[in-house]
């Protein structure tokens, strides 16, 4: 179960839940741990049901969603990741009341149903009404992983608002003082949640050898750690930076509302995960202009065009890595020229209006002439 803790699933869903068309849709957000809803979400002013789930397999939970469906007229159920989705089944379709939808953001998610969930999701998706991918390569998974047909299954590839990256709207030099920069410091960010998956460890080995030749390069590193995560990786970066010195040169500024503005005080973003659907904050760092650096894995790969907007590199190269941060972090023409491929590529393929547009028009073709169909859908996006 992921938790109410802002990562590229929930933006992407946040987002969905604001910009769906309200003459059509009214949207509400569900989600099983963590009590408390985020700001973001609260400040969408929509219905949010907190749905507490015990240990292992809890039928009680799986009855409250199917209670809200019932008493909210909820018309179709979105569930984000597998177990959602498996536990959003019996509300949507053995209570008859709505239509479901599986999304999934990562082929390791599809991939973890295994053994007896793999049979148990193959029968559940064989009758629900549509599975989506991120990206053409989860998508492809999810096809190869049950046995579902061709015409179930889409792609709908994650979109950024590209407005809010637009940038001048913050004294940038304001920002770096604030966090410790000087107008000369190159800054490298990432903005990812401190997970083994990550690898920030990866990349802090890689900075360190690059600020040696370069001392006035810094690194933010934008992101929270889990309590009781088995796979955090906070104690881990933490000791990293505290053993090697890395005090004055690596800022850890936890979970951050203002990734626009944060973005703006960058000069160049690198996201080095050993796996990914079609991560939101490498789109988001494109739209805000910048130059790219990532590994070159599926999810990345068909977002970095090598040699154009940024560089990609083997998961766990640390020279590889050291090389491609030297040749940006000194040239700052190359970095403004990348910066400039990314803009024109984000709002070419990743802008939010498409997102959002082939989301309605799914959610549409499976409402629209069933016998729930009524001037407004209620539309459940699951997290």
């Amino acid at each position: 179960m992921i938790q109410m803790q802002m990562g590229g699933a929930e933006r992407l869903i946040c987002d969905l839940a604001r910009s769906l068309d309200r003459r059509v849709f009214a949207p509400a957000v569900g989600w099983f741990v963590e009590g408390s809803p985020l700001a973001e979400f609260e400040e969408l002013g929509i219905p949010l049901f907190h749905v507490p789930k015990g240990p292992g397999f809890d039928w009680r939970a799986m009855r409250q969603i199917a209670r809200i469906v019932r008493d909210e007229r909820i018309d179709l159920v979105n569930a984000h990741h597998f177990m959602p989705f498996v536990y959003a089944y019996y509300a949507a379709k053995l209570t008859g009341r709505a239509k479901l939808v599986y999304t999934d953001h990562s082929d390791t998610d599809v991939r973890s149903a295994a053994g007896i969930w793999r049979v148990v999701g193959s029968g559940l998706l064989a009758s629900s009404d549509a599975a989506v991918g991120v990206s053409h390569g989860v998508a492809q998974t999810l096809r190869s992983q049950f046995p579902l047909r061709p015409k179930r299954v889409h792609v709908i590839e994650n979109g950024v608002d590209i407005t809010r990256f637009t940038g001048g709207s913050a004294d940038v030099a304001t920002l770096r003082r604030r966090y410790g920069l000087s107008p000369t410091d190159v800054v490298v960010g990432i903005v990812a949640n401190l997970k083994k998956n990550k690898n920030h460890l990866f990349l802090l080995r890689a900075f360190r050898e690059a600020h040696r030749d370069m001392p006035s390069a810094k690194l933010i590193i934008v992101g929270q750690g889990f309590p009781g995560d088995p796979q955090g990786s906070e104690r881990q970066i933490v000791e990293y930076i505290a053993a090697n010195g890395m005090l004055e040169c690596v800022r850890l500024l936890g979970h951050q509302r203002d990734v626009p503005e944060l973005l703006q005080i960058m000069d160049l973003f690198c996201l080095v995960s050993y796996k990914e659907g079609l991560p939101i904050s490498l789109i988001e760092a494109m739209a805000s202009g910048l130059p790219v650096i990532g590994t070159e894995i599926d999810g990345i790969r068909g977002v970095i065009e090598q040699g154009v907007n940024g560089w990609l590199v083997a998961p766990d190269d640390i020279a590889g890595l050291t090389q491609a941060l030297g040749r940006m972090l000194g040239d700052s023409e190359r970095r403004r020229t990348m910066g400039q491929a990314s803009r024109r590529l984000a709002c070419e393929r990743y802008s939010l209006d498409r997102c959002i547009g082939q989301t309605e028009g799914l959610f549409l073709s499976l409402v629209r002439g069933s016998k729930i169909e009524r001037r407004e859908s209620r539309v459940l996006p699951r997290t």
